[in-house]
């Protein structure tokens, strides 16, 4: 899930025990499909090994040096985890692009999309969703996570709030032009250092790129920690936003 928040406090993390859960799937068909904003930094390579964990190496991005850092938020009308439906939500991830691990637990990637790492999942810690991730081992931070859209003739307005317990981040971006169709399968694995968590399927959605955005933030987020620049370098709107993954995690 990414592509791909947002008030991101990563002093506030914290590990879950080494512990395998049976697999789970989780899906959002297309009558009930999400809206996601995806907004990308380049920090570089030392910085982001910090969030990926010991176990993933961030993959290069195209400044020699530096990786790619993905804040994503999805909102969406419905899911499905196995049979149960979720309810309304919506929340944020950190991604990091990584390279293929050596060993990838019989995962296959044929399509050339390459493997990423949810750093950290944020939103209200006791939904369906969040604990859905905690289960899988993966980092959840409690959060309010809002994703709104305003069109006016000429554009679309998406912005993103985030607020936990340590600070706030907000991005208003600026959408317009064509948009294009993606159809692609992910393998997104966790960073908890006891735990191989993996969540793998399709992803599809309409996507546009002519995009600007703005963040502002305050207290301890994800710009304080990285000293990100208010303008990310990529912006991608989703809508018509369905997939269809599978959990799955065990110890290394």
């Amino acid at each position: 899930m990414r592509a791909g928040l947002l008030a991101i406090s990563l002093l506030c993390l914290s590990a879950p025990a080494a512990q395998a859960a049976a697999p789970e799937t989780w899906s959002v068909s297309k009558q009930a499909p999400c809206m996601g904003l995806t907004v990308s930094w380049t920090p570089t390579l030392p910085d982001l090994q910090q969030l990926v964990g010991p176990h993933w190496h961030p993959a290069q991005g195209p400044v020699a040096g530096h990786g790619i850092l993905l804040l994503f938020a999805t909102r969406c009308p419905q899911s499905h985890v196995g049979a149960k439906a979720t309810g309304p939500f919506t929340m944020g991830a950190v991604i990091v692009p990584v390279e293929t691990p050596a060993d990838t637990h019989g995962i296959q990637q044929s399509n050339g999309h390459g493997w990423a790492v949810v750093a950290e999942v944020l939103g209200p810690e006791r939904s369906p969703v969040m604990q859905l991730f905690k289960r899988h081992g993966f980092t959840v931070t409690n959060a309010q996570v809002r994703l709104t859209l305003y069109k006016d003739a000429k554009q679309l307005q998406p912005s993103i709030s985030i607020v936990t317990k340590d600070g706030h981040m907000g991005v208003h971006a600026e959408v317009s032009g064509p948009a294009k169709r993606f159809d692609i399968v992910s393998a997104l694995g966790g960073n908890n250092p006891e735990l191989f968590s993996l969540f793998t399927g399709k992803e599809s959605a309409s996507r546009q790129e002519q995009s600007t955005a703005i963040t502002t933030a305050g207290g301890t987020t994800l710009v304080s920690q990285f000293q990100l620049a208010p303008k990310p370098g990529r912006v991608m709107l989703d809508r018509d936003f369905t997939w269809s993954f599978r959990f799955s995690d065990q110890p290394y």
